[in-house]
This record gives structure tokens, C-alpha cells and sequence, in this order.
């Protein structure tokens, strides 16, 4: 199915988007400005049922599969659970491409342009903080975002929002408002995630625009500073509530959402960063806490020794890497979701995947402004680390610790 049947099938029935996060703003805008209108959001997630995201309701999936197929229509636009959710929707009788399709179906990647190669924390559980060798610091120039950006939306035109981060600070890039700015101007939502534990004003982020605004978290008070190694409590909390007042002030569409790290022992800090959520009205994620990146996990099934850091991670964590890779061996046969994303360093080079840190690990030397769509596609589809992914399951690894229905199937929420 092309856009042009998607198109067709929106005269006479009502079109949601299932994923209201980052590839549901992407779709959302795309389809927008090719004058496709959407009836709201489905997501599995309680915390933004019922809840207004991009102007857009959020229904409870079953609220809507409850419906007559024929009445609706559904574009899958979860980052990590499209095999899943199409599972949903066979289950329930619906067809693909007849009742529902996978938003990138209709464009060739998810982008990801790590503007930042510098972060102000060395997380615990971030290969920031628990690898030895790192890329090559610095930042993403303005002029230089603006060329990629340009080749992005010349080659893949359906690309409707980008993120701006990947394990960099983008705050910390000097040019990111005019970065965020540049997005705008293309027509290209502009997202970002930040630990926000910085002295300087971003207030200038906020004017500019960007249409999502993920913060890390994890712990409260005290206990947030452990895992979030290098962070001060009472900074963050402080920006939070500045971010919720400049946001009201210059951009009271913007959604923020708090992505809370699950740890053990960490019970009543969630239920306090909870109740911080609510009166900011930020809207709410959780997630057992991952050991990052796949360079870790690798080394741990090969039996080779970890970090210091990476250790203490593991002794934290309340879902295992053990438990997540056996999660991950049941779903081997499954694609990886990441493949669908490419990410771009903030010197111009192409990842083999978001999910592995070493430097080395890039599908080529040449500048991503030099290479065509056409030949990023064919090195991605060769590359050997995909081979040694699947080989191990690794490529489904994070989809176990994404799992917003096992932390609850596990009571992770409640009893640590």
C-alpha cells in the first residue's frame, strides 16, 4: 500500500494513528501535509489514555477495535511493537493493507541525528558511563544540520519529524535552538531528549519550538542521582518546573513526557515523580532500566568482563539481562525494529545501529551528505552486525525492557 491508497481510504473512513509518540508525530505531520486528517491516537499506555497529544485524543486501543473494521482504518506508528500490534490487529479480524498498515511502510527510515557528541553525565547504565572508549566528541553545526536535513527530506519527502538525540546533551549544542528552527522551516517536527541537568537557559529550545521534549529520569531526590551519575537533584527538579513555565509561556503545544528508568528499591520515588507529572502536567513513561549498549550485552554472553559501572547496572536492575535475553531468544524470529531507524552522528557519519556505542561500528567512512539513499539501504541490508544481532537475538533485547505491560505484568511498580 502507497500514500496515495492511504489517501483514497481516508475519504471514507476514519484514520488512527496507534503510537503517540515520536513516529505518530512523524506520521501525524506527514499525512497533514498531504491533506489526510486523522480521528486521534491509539496507545496501550494508561498514563496518556484519554489524554490530548498534538491536538490530537488518545483512545484505548480496544475502544476502537471494538468497532466495525469497515468504519476504520489504522497506521501502526509504535517505535519498538509493530510486529506485536499487527498481531493485535489480525486477532481482532482487521487486514493489512486492507485494514491497517505500518507507518514505515510508506518511507524508508526513521531518522535519528545525534547533534550532540557530548553528554554532562556518565549514567550508570549509559555506555557514556560504563564504556572505556568513546566517539570523538564535539557538535553538529547549524549550517551543516540544515544539508542533512535537506537530503533527508529530498530523498525519503514522507519524513514528517526527526530526532534530534541518541546518546548525546543536544542542550548542550550552542546552535540546537536554530537547529530546532531549521526543522520547522522544512516542514519537519523537531524531538529531543535531555537530562535537563544543566545550569544554562534553554528557554531559547523552548522558543523555537520543538514538538517533543523527552526527559530522563530515574530515582527521586537522592536516589536519582546513583543512577544518574554526575546529576544534582535539586538542578533537575528546578528545571522541570522552569520547563513547564516557559513551555506554557512560548509553546504550550509541546508535549513532554518524563521516560522514568525502573530500578530496584525505587517504589515511592516513582510514585513521587508520578505525582511531580501530574502537577506539571508532563505526561509519563516507564520502562525497566536497561544496561545500554549492545556492546555490553555482547560482551556478557561472550563471558568477557564488564565496567565497573556496567556490573553495578545489572546489580540494580529488576529485570535482568538473563530474563531480557530469554525474552528476546522467544521472539528471535521476529524482525528487528531498529533497522528502521537510521542514525546520523553529529559528525556526518552513518551508524550501523542506534544500539551499539563503538566508534568503528559505522556502515562507512564518507559523510552521509555523500552517500545516496539508495546505497545506505544496500550497506544496511549487508551489514555483518545485523548478522551477529539476530544470530543472538540481541536485536530484541531492548524490546523487553520497552515493555510498558511487563513492568506492570511483574508488578515492577509496587513490590521491588
Amino acid at each position: 500500500m502507497n500514500l496515495e491508497e492511504v489517501k483514497k481510504i481516508s475519504e471514507s473512513r476514519d484514520i488512527y494513528l496507534w503510537g503517540a509518540r515520536r513516529v505518530g508525530f512523524s506520521t501525524l505531520n506527514s499525512l497533514a501535509k498531504e491533506g489526510v486528517l486523522v480521528k486521534g491516537f491509539l496507545d496501550s499506555s494508561p498514563d496518556i489514555q484519554g489524554t490530548v497529544v498534538r491536538g490530537q485524543p488518545v483512545f484505548p486501543p480496544n475502544e476502537i477495535l471494538a468497532k466495525p473494521p469497515a468504519d476504520n482504518f489504522i497506521v501502526i506508528t509504535s517505535e519498538l511493537h509493530v510486529n506485536e500490534i499487527s498481531n493485535v490487529c489480525d486477532e481482532s479480524g482487521l487486514s493489512h493493507n486492507k485494514d491497517y498498515i505500518a507507518a514505515l511502510e510508506l518511507q524508508t527510515y526513521d531518522y535519528i541525528v545525534d547533534v550532540s557528541g557530548v553528554c554532562n553525565l556518565k549514567c550508570l547504565s549509559c555506555p557514556r558511563g560504563n564504556r572505556r572508549i568513546h566517539p570523538k566528541p564535539g557538535f553538529m553545526s547549524a549550517s551543516h544540520f540544515e544539508k542533512v536535513l535537506t537530503k533527508i527530506v529530498r530523498e525519503d519527502p514522507l519524513t514528517g519529524a526527526i530526532a534530534l538525540y541518541n546518546l548525546g546533551e543536544p542542550l548542550l549544542n550552542p546552535e540546537f535552538p536554530e537547529i530546532v528552527e531549521i526543522c520547522n522551516s522544512k516542514g519537519v517536527l523537531a524531538t529531543l531528549s535531555s537530562n535537563i541537568n544543566i545550569k544554562k537557559s534553554f528557554v531559547d529550545t523552548i522558543k523555537a519550538k520543538p514538538a517533543l521534549f523527552r526527559i530522563s529520569a530515574s530515582g527521586y531526590g537522592s536516589s536519582y542521582e546513583i543512577t544518574h551519575r554526575g546529576g544534582n537533584w535539586n538542578l533537575f527538579l528546578d528545571n522541570m518546573y522552569k520547563l513547564n513555565y516557559w513551555r506554557e509561556k512560548y509553546n504550550p503545544e509541546m508535549q513532554v513526557e518524563v521516560f522514568y528508568h525502573l530500578y530496584k528499591d525505587r517504589t515511592e520515588d516513582y510514585q513521587k515523580m508520578a505525582k511531580l507529572c501530574k502537577e506539571l502536567n508532563f505526561s509519563l513513561r516507564v520502562c525497566h532500566a536497561a544496561l545500554l549498549a549492545l556492546d555490553n550485552i555482547n560482551s556478557f554472553l561472550e563471558g568477557e568482563t564488564l565496567t565497573e559501572e556496567a556490573i553495578k547496572t545489572m546489580e540494580l536492575q529488576i529485570l535482568s539481562v538473563t530474563e531480557a535475553m530469554s525474552i528476546a531468544k522467544k521472539t528471535q524470529n521476529l524482525p528487528c525494529t531498529v533497522l528502521s531507524s537510521l542514525a546520523i552522528t553529529w559528525d556526518s557519519k552513518v551508524m550501523a545501529c542506534s544500539c551499539w556505542y563503538d566508534p568503528k561500528l559505522r556502515i562507512s567512512d564518507e559523510d552521509f551528505l555523500d552517500i545516496p539513499l539508495e546505497k545506505i539501504v544496500r550497506l544496511r541490508n549487508s551489514c555483518e552486525l545485523c548478522k551477529l544481532c539476530r544470530k543472538n537475538g540481541l536485536h530484541r533485547y531492548f524490546n523487553a525492557y520497552l515493555d510498558e505491560s511487563l513492568v506492570r505484568k511483574k508488578d515492577s511498580l509496587y513490590k521491588n
